[in-house]
């Protein structure tokens, strides 16, 4: 997800090459800089559980890292009439399933964000975006080499919303090419996929800008992940692998990352970009010690900002 080519690396011992990477460019003459080596064991985890409020409004997340067989990417997929879809390589295929409910004095509003991606290039294969409880949808987006497919779904009466997506009657598709972006961008990802990547990558590696492209809803975007000074928070998670499990109830200097979205063609700030149903602000607070995020901080559309704060972590 480069925005100029690199030079071809040798994937050595267990450090996997990713061409996914650049510092922020101020200008169109900025200087190339070597693509980062990741180790994708250093992601430990496979389900992180968050929780926060704020006001009115109560949101819950949890977050599964899944690897799926290849029938069951070939049963997942949709097909695509433009362009030939983004295809697993020999180095397998992740997928990153969250579901997040919120409860606020409107009611509840159900949200899924799934997305299959390779775990080296963080390439996105297909994204789902489904929401329930208000203004139901399901839009199912399969990334190829010549832009996205989208195809979207709703109910069309009160009995089909009580039914799985697969059973709504409305369907319509579109097709968003990718115009200018696709040279810069070697590789184009999904949002919920970067949990995954802060996760994979040291903190430092961010000490100078890094950007990544990443399909957000209709057009590709930029996204400038950077660190920010480290800050003391209070955790209180519990803990588990396999059969063990503690609550951990400290205190720690915890390392920042903030986040934030402009547009390819004007580099102008975007502010529709949603992580984890959190847009704004974006910032993740991560343990040094685990690599863990730990918390997620952003705005909840107009109830403001809502801090989840991670109350389970699974690892593998």
């Amino acid at each position: 997800m480069l925005k100029h080519p690199l030079h071809k690396r040798c994937v050595v011992s267990s450090m996997l090459f990713i061409s996914l990477f650049l510092p922020f460019a101020s200008s169109a003459t900025a200087e190339r800089v070597h693509a980062l080596n990741i180790d994708k064991t250093a992601v430990t985890w496979m389900h992180l559980s968050f929780k926060g409020k704020e006001y009115f409004a109560k949101l819950v997340a949890k977050i599964e890292l899944m690897s799926p067989s290849k029938s069951e990417l070939d049963a997942a997929f949709i097909p695509s009439s433009k362009g030939d879809p983004v295809a697993m390589t020999e180095f397998g295929a992740l997928v990153i399933d969250t579901n997040i409910a919120v409860k606020s004095i409107f009611g509840t509003i159900k949200l899924r964000k799934k997305a299959w991606f390779d775990p080296v290039s963080l390439s996105a294969m297909q994204y789902v975006r489904e929401r329930r409880g208000f203004k139901d949808s399901e839009k199912t987006y399969r990334f190829t080499d010549k832009g996205v497919h989208r195809v979207a779904k709703t109910p069309i009466d009160k009995n089909e919303i009580i039914q799985p997506p697969e059973k709504w009657s409305s369907s319509y598709e579109e097709f968003y090419p990718y115009d200018s972006e696709k040279k810069d961008c070697a590789n184009i990802t999904a949002p919920i996929s970067i949990i995954y990547l802060i996760s994979a990558l040291k903190v430092s590696d961010f000490e100078k800008p890094v950007t990544i492209c990443v399909f957000n809803k209709k057009e590709t975007v930029y996204l400038d992940i950077q660190k920010e000074p480290s800050e003391a928070l209070q955790v209180s998670h519990i803990e588990a692998k396999g059969d063990k499990a503690i609550h951990k109830d400290t205190s720690i200097l915890a390392e920042v990352l903030s986040l934030k979205a402009r547009s390819i063609s004007s580099g102008q700030a975007i502010d529709n970009f949603t992580l984890v149903g959190l847009q704004g602000d974006l910032r993740i607070y991560i343990d040094p010690e685990s690599q863990t995020p730990v918390q997620l901080r952003g705005d909840y559309k107009s109830f403001g900002e809502i801090k989840l704060n991670l109350r389970q972590v699974v690892y593998k």
